[in-house]
Protein backbone atom coordinates (compact mmCIF):
# COMPACT_ATOMS: atom_id res chain seq x y z
CA UNK A 1 0.00 0.00 0.00
CA UNK A 2 2.89 2.35 0.92
CA UNK A 3 4.57 1.69 -2.45
CA UNK A 4 1.37 2.58 -4.29
CA UNK A 5 1.10 5.81 -2.31
CA UNK A 6 4.67 6.77 -3.23
CA UNK A 7 4.03 5.94 -6.88
CA UNK A 8 0.94 8.15 -6.90
CA UNK A 9 2.87 10.95 -5.19
CA UNK A 10 5.68 10.78 -7.74
CA UNK A 11 3.21 10.82 -10.63
CA UNK A 12 1.45 13.81 -9.09
CA UNK A 13 4.76 15.65 -8.73
CA UNK A 14 5.66 14.97 -12.36
CA UNK A 15 2.23 16.11 -13.54
CA UNK A 16 2.42 19.22 -11.36
CA UNK A 17 5.85 20.04 -12.78
CA UNK A 18 4.58 19.68 -16.35
CA UNK A 19 1.53 21.85 -15.67
CA UNK A 20 3.69 24.45 -13.92
CA UNK A 21 6.14 24.60 -16.83
CA UNK A 22 3.29 25.03 -19.30
CA UNK A 23 1.44 27.60 -17.19
CA UNK A 24 4.50 29.76 -16.50
CA UNK A 25 5.61 30.26 -20.11
CA UNK A 26 4.07 32.33 -22.87
CA UNK A 27 4.40 32.98 -26.60
CA UNK A 28 3.93 36.76 -26.30
CA UNK A 29 6.47 38.68 -28.38
CA UNK A 30 9.31 40.30 -26.39
CA UNK A 31 8.10 38.72 -23.12
CA UNK A 32 10.73 37.75 -20.53
CA UNK A 33 8.61 34.64 -19.92
CA UNK A 34 8.76 33.56 -23.56
CA UNK A 35 11.52 30.98 -24.11
CA UNK A 36 10.79 30.81 -27.85
CA UNK A 37 12.56 32.59 -30.69
CA UNK A 38 10.66 35.88 -30.29
CA UNK A 39 10.91 36.13 -26.50
CA UNK A 40 13.57 37.82 -24.37
CA UNK A 41 14.10 35.11 -21.74
CA UNK A 42 17.80 34.81 -22.70
CA UNK A 43 18.54 38.53 -22.48
CA UNK A 44 20.76 39.16 -19.46
CA UNK A 45 19.21 42.25 -17.89
CA UNK A 46 17.70 43.46 -14.66
CA UNK A 47 14.29 45.10 -14.39
CA UNK A 48 12.94 48.27 -12.85
CA UNK A 49 9.23 48.81 -12.22
CA UNK A 50 9.25 52.41 -10.97
CA UNK A 51 11.16 55.12 -12.85
CA UNK A 52 11.44 57.08 -9.61
CA UNK A 53 13.96 54.43 -8.48
CA UNK A 54 16.43 55.08 -11.32
CA UNK A 55 19.99 55.70 -10.17
CA UNK A 56 22.46 58.01 -12.01
CA UNK A 57 24.90 56.24 -14.31
CA UNK A 58 22.65 53.29 -15.10
CA UNK A 59 21.39 52.40 -18.59
CA UNK A 60 17.65 52.02 -19.03
CA UNK A 61 16.23 49.94 -21.90
CA UNK A 62 12.69 50.80 -22.99
CA UNK A 63 11.82 47.91 -25.28
CA UNK A 64 8.84 48.14 -27.67
CA UNK A 65 6.84 50.32 -25.27
CA UNK A 66 3.09 49.74 -25.27
CA UNK A 67 2.00 51.88 -22.32
CA UNK A 68 1.88 55.69 -22.06
CA UNK A 69 4.24 57.66 -19.83
CA UNK A 70 2.74 60.04 -17.30
CA UNK A 71 4.02 63.61 -16.96
CA UNK A 72 5.67 62.57 -13.69
CA UNK A 73 7.45 59.63 -15.36
CA UNK A 74 8.69 61.87 -18.18
CA UNK A 75 10.09 64.13 -15.46
CA UNK A 76 11.94 61.19 -13.90
CA UNK A 77 13.45 60.34 -17.29
CA UNK A 78 14.51 63.94 -17.91
CA UNK A 79 16.20 64.11 -14.51
CA UNK A 80 17.83 60.72 -15.12
CA UNK A 81 19.27 61.81 -18.48
CA UNK A 82 20.44 65.15 -17.05
CA UNK A 83 22.24 63.36 -14.20
CA UNK A 84 24.29 61.22 -16.60
CA UNK A 85 21.99 58.25 -16.99
CA UNK A 86 21.56 56.55 -20.37
CA UNK A 87 18.34 55.58 -22.12
CA UNK A 88 18.05 53.13 -25.03
CA UNK A 89 14.62 53.37 -26.64
CA UNK A 90 13.93 50.49 -29.06
CA UNK A 91 10.77 50.70 -31.13
CA UNK A 92 9.69 50.02 -34.72
CA UNK A 93 6.02 51.00 -34.62
CA UNK A 94 6.34 54.68 -33.71
CA UNK A 95 4.65 54.31 -30.32
CA UNK A 96 7.69 55.91 -28.68
CA UNK A 97 7.38 59.16 -30.66
CA UNK A 98 5.08 60.71 -28.05
CA UNK A 99 7.69 60.08 -25.36
CA UNK A 100 10.44 61.48 -27.58
CA UNK A 101 8.44 64.66 -28.11
CA UNK A 102 7.74 64.95 -24.37
CA UNK A 103 11.48 64.62 -23.69
CA UNK A 104 12.16 67.46 -26.11
CA UNK A 105 13.98 65.18 -28.57
CA UNK A 106 13.98 65.78 -32.32
CA UNK A 107 14.49 62.09 -33.05
CA UNK A 108 11.53 60.23 -34.51
CA UNK A 109 10.80 56.64 -35.52
CA UNK A 110 9.30 56.19 -38.99
CA UNK A 111 7.46 52.83 -39.22
CA UNK A 112 7.81 51.11 -42.57
CA UNK A 113 9.30 48.14 -44.38
CA UNK A 114 12.98 48.78 -45.00
CA UNK A 115 14.59 46.20 -47.29
CA UNK A 116 18.02 45.83 -48.84
CA UNK A 117 19.68 44.13 -51.80
CA UNK A 118 22.98 44.07 -49.87
CA UNK A 119 22.32 41.08 -47.66
CA UNK A 120 23.45 37.54 -46.84
CA UNK A 121 19.93 36.18 -46.30
CA UNK A 122 16.99 35.45 -48.58
CA UNK A 123 14.74 37.77 -46.58
CA UNK A 124 15.30 41.35 -47.87
CA UNK A 125 14.37 42.68 -44.43
CA UNK A 126 17.26 40.86 -42.75
CA UNK A 127 20.49 42.72 -43.51
CA UNK A 128 23.57 44.29 -41.96
CA UNK A 129 23.88 47.97 -41.11
CA UNK A 130 27.07 49.96 -40.67
CA UNK A 131 28.16 51.46 -37.35
CA UNK A 132 28.75 55.13 -38.19
CA UNK A 133 28.56 56.88 -34.83
CA UNK A 134 30.68 56.83 -31.71
CA UNK A 135 28.75 55.18 -28.89
CA UNK A 136 29.84 52.79 -26.16
CA UNK A 137 26.97 50.50 -27.13
CA UNK A 138 28.64 49.77 -30.49
CA UNK A 139 32.29 49.95 -29.39
CA UNK A 140 34.50 47.54 -31.35
CA UNK A 141 31.69 46.65 -33.76
CA UNK A 142 31.62 47.38 -37.50
CA UNK A 143 28.22 45.98 -38.49
CA UNK A 144 24.97 44.87 -36.85
CA UNK A 145 22.46 42.37 -38.27
CA UNK A 146 18.97 43.91 -38.15
CA UNK A 147 15.55 42.41 -38.75
CA UNK A 148 13.07 44.67 -40.59
CA UNK A 149 14.10 47.86 -38.79
CA UNK A 150 12.28 51.18 -38.90
CA UNK A 151 13.92 54.36 -40.15
CA UNK A 152 15.10 56.75 -37.44
CA UNK A 153 15.30 60.46 -38.30
CA UNK A 154 16.92 63.33 -36.42
CA UNK A 155 19.84 63.23 -34.01
CA UNK A 156 23.30 61.85 -34.76
CA UNK A 157 23.15 58.64 -36.86
CA UNK A 158 24.76 55.65 -35.16
CA UNK A 159 23.67 52.86 -37.53
CA UNK A 160 23.11 53.34 -41.26
CA UNK A 161 21.64 50.94 -43.79
CA UNK A 162 23.68 50.13 -46.94
CA UNK A 163 23.17 52.24 -50.11
CA UNK A 164 21.00 49.64 -51.85
CA UNK A 165 18.23 49.95 -49.27
CA UNK A 166 14.66 50.97 -50.06
CA UNK A 167 11.23 51.29 -48.49
CA UNK A 168 9.35 48.26 -49.79
CA UNK A 169 5.91 49.83 -49.54
CA UNK A 170 4.08 47.05 -51.40
CA UNK A 171 5.96 44.26 -49.62
CA UNK A 172 6.86 42.33 -52.77
CA UNK A 173 10.59 42.12 -51.95
CA UNK A 174 11.52 44.01 -55.15
CA UNK A 175 12.19 47.62 -56.04
CA UNK A 176 8.91 48.63 -57.68
CA UNK A 177 7.77 51.83 -59.35
CA UNK A 178 8.00 54.75 -56.95
CA UNK A 179 10.47 52.94 -54.67
CA UNK A 180 14.05 54.23 -54.72
CA UNK A 181 17.32 53.35 -53.05
CA UNK A 182 18.46 55.64 -50.28
CA UNK A 183 20.84 55.64 -47.36
CA UNK A 184 18.85 55.45 -44.14
CA UNK A 185 19.64 55.63 -40.42
CA UNK A 186 18.09 52.98 -38.18
CA UNK A 187 19.63 54.25 -34.95
CA UNK A 188 20.47 57.75 -33.73
CA UNK A 189 21.43 59.57 -30.53
CA UNK A 190 20.97 62.86 -28.76
CA UNK A 191 23.25 63.16 -25.76
CA UNK A 192 22.62 60.16 -23.51
CA UNK A 193 19.51 59.13 -25.42
CA UNK A 194 19.81 56.39 -28.07
CA UNK A 195 16.85 55.55 -30.29
CA UNK A 196 16.95 52.19 -32.09
CA UNK A 197 14.47 51.27 -34.83
CA UNK A 198 14.75 47.52 -34.26
CA UNK A 199 13.54 46.08 -30.93
CA UNK A 200 14.02 42.56 -32.30
CA UNK A 201 17.77 42.89 -31.66
CA UNK A 202 16.97 41.82 -28.10
CA UNK A 203 14.90 38.70 -28.83
CA UNK A 204 16.30 35.20 -28.28
CA UNK A 205 16.75 34.39 -31.98
CA UNK A 206 18.79 37.54 -32.69
CA UNK A 207 21.12 37.48 -29.68
CA UNK A 208 23.66 35.04 -31.22
CA UNK A 209 23.81 37.14 -34.43
CA UNK A 210 25.32 40.17 -32.68
CA UNK A 211 27.56 38.88 -29.85
CA UNK A 212 29.67 42.06 -29.63
CA UNK A 213 26.56 44.20 -29.25
CA UNK A 214 25.23 41.96 -26.47
CA UNK A 215 28.58 41.99 -24.67
CA UNK A 216 28.46 45.79 -24.60
CA UNK A 217 24.96 45.72 -23.18
CA UNK A 218 24.45 46.24 -19.43
CA UNK A 219 20.91 47.48 -18.93
CA UNK A 220 17.86 47.67 -16.73
CA UNK A 221 14.61 47.02 -18.58
CA UNK A 222 11.74 49.42 -17.95
CA UNK A 223 9.30 46.66 -17.02
CA UNK A 224 6.47 49.14 -16.44
CA UNK A 225 6.26 50.27 -20.08
CA UNK A 226 8.11 47.68 -22.19
CA UNK A 227 6.41 44.69 -23.82
CA UNK A 228 8.58 42.33 -21.79
CA UNK A 229 5.80 41.42 -19.38
CA UNK A 230 2.85 39.11 -19.90
CA UNK A 231 -0.95 39.06 -19.71
CA UNK A 232 -0.85 35.52 -18.31
CA UNK A 233 -2.65 35.73 -14.91
CA UNK A 234 -0.84 32.70 -13.48
CA UNK A 235 2.61 34.12 -14.26
CA UNK A 236 1.64 37.53 -12.90
CA UNK A 237 0.28 36.00 -9.69
CA UNK A 238 3.42 33.93 -9.13
CA UNK A 239 5.59 36.98 -9.86
CA UNK A 240 3.60 39.00 -7.31
CA UNK A 241 4.03 36.26 -4.69
CA UNK A 242 7.77 36.07 -5.40
CA UNK A 243 8.24 39.84 -5.13
CA UNK A 244 5.99 40.28 -2.06
CA UNK A 245 7.63 38.66 1.04
CA UNK A 246 4.43 38.46 3.18
CA UNK A 247 2.56 36.81 0.31
CA UNK A 248 5.44 34.38 -0.23
CA UNK A 249 5.47 33.43 3.45
CA UNK A 250 1.69 32.90 3.45
CA UNK A 251 1.89 30.74 0.31
CA UNK A 252 4.69 28.63 1.85
CA UNK A 253 2.64 28.18 5.03
CA UNK A 254 -0.36 26.99 3.02
CA UNK A 255 1.85 24.48 1.19
CA UNK A 256 3.34 23.15 4.44
CA UNK A 257 0.08 22.87 6.42
CA UNK A 258 -1.26 19.74 4.65
CA UNK A 259 2.07 17.94 5.14
CA UNK A 260 2.23 18.93 8.81
CA UNK A 261 -1.36 17.79 9.28
CA UNK A 262 -0.63 14.45 7.61
CA UNK A 263 2.40 13.69 9.80
CA UNK A 264 0.56 14.91 12.89
CA UNK A 265 -2.19 12.38 12.26
CA UNK A 266 0.37 9.61 11.72
CA UNK A 267 1.85 10.26 15.21
CA UNK A 268 -1.62 9.92 16.73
Amino acid sequence: MQREAWAVLILLLIATGAVYAHATTTTEEYSRHNTGWNGTSNLAAGEIHNLADLTPGATLLILAPDKPFTREEVGYLRAFLNSGGNVILADEEGAANTLLADLGSRIRIQPGNLSSLERDHADPGLFRVQVTGNATLFAGIETILVNRPAEVTGGEPLLEAPPLTWEDTDGDGRVSDGETFRRTAVCASEGNLIVLGDPSLFINAMLPANPGFIENLTVLIDAAHSRTGTKNPIINTLTWIRETPPAGAAFAALAILPVAYHFGRKRE
